[in-house]
């Protein structure tokens, strides 16, 4: 299968691989060679395929999956390899924002977005470390 990760900045990934999955926001999904077709919304959270036998991840910001013809495409706002992670100011941003959750937010809306923000700072501080 191939396996595109796209974002409006940049291509992240664009490999072979043999294995996907993926964080949905209905559920961690997965994708293997000859897949039905599939179109599915994601959350923050972390990416991992199987390349030349080796897992690999990607945090993502969040975004679309598509799968057709054993080509899963990923369309995200953001999308960060391991290596580019500070994972300092990861758990800055996981401390700050469960500070702003502790005091309460206005409206249903900010919680929301504020849970968003968490579950990126989270999947960034810990993509190196998985």
């Amino acid at each position: 299968m191939r396996l595109r990760i796209i974002t409006p900045l940049r291509p992240v990934v664009d490999a072979e691989v043999s294995d996907f999955v993926a964080p949905g926001t209905e559920g961690e999904f997965g994708v293997l060679p000859q897949h039905v077709a599939f179109l599915g919304s994601l959350k923050p959270g972390i990416v991992t395929y199987v390349e030349d036998g080796t897992r690999k991840r990607v945090v993502i910001s969040g975004g679309y999956a598509e799968v057709r013809q054993d080509v899963i495409t990923v369309l995200a706002d953001d999308a960060q390899l391991p290596e580019e992670v500070d994972v300092e100011a990861a758990r800055a941003d996981a401390a700050r924002v469960q500070e702003e959750l502790s005091r309460g937010a206005e409206s249903a809306e900010v919680t929301e977005r504020l849970l968003r923000e968490l579950a990126l700072a989270e999947a960034r501080s810990s993509a190196s470390t998985r």
